[in-house]
């Protein structure tokens, strides 16, 4: 009888450490940078969520990528908005980021452009970039 138990005992301990695991290997790690940031480094696994703060798509505001990065160091990036105005409401901001997932080590550069209407603004003081440097290792 108390072999039995050891073995029912034993079975639960493996049922909750296999469940613990797989929780755990659900969170991934990520590293959030302002996009006015000229590199950053990541450990394996990490990603990356590059943050452009508030802009209002809802009158053309809008950050694009004009350089991709290595597909060898960093998945392609995933636009993230969240709605800032209440429900029914038009016209108000949103927050927008692009995440990178991790793919391999290796360096390697994000390019992105303000456009306002789907254009770069013809004043140049409307005109913004950014150039981010990635490292994993």
């Amino acid at each position: 009888m108390a072999m039995w138990r050891l073995v029912k005992v034993c079975a639960v301990v493996t049922v909750a450490a296999s469940l613990g695991l797989g929780l755990t290997g659900c969170s991934a790690a990520e590293k959030t940078i302002d996009y006015s940031t000229s590199s950053v480094t990541l450990a394996p696994g990490e990603a990356l969520v590059v943050d452009f703060g508030e802009i209002n798509p809802t009158v053309g505001d809008a950050w694009v990528i004009t350089r991709e990065p290595d597909p060898a160091v960093l998945g392609p990036g995933d636009e993230r908005s969240r709605y800032l105005g209440q429900d029914g409401e038009t016209g108000a901001p949103s927050e927008v980021s692009y995440r990178f997932a991790p793919v391999g080590d290796g360096t390697t550069v994000i390019q992105f452009e303000y456009q306002f209407r789907g254009a770069v603004p013809e004043d140049a003081d409307d005109q913004q970039t950014a150039e981010i440097t990635v490292t994993v290792k």
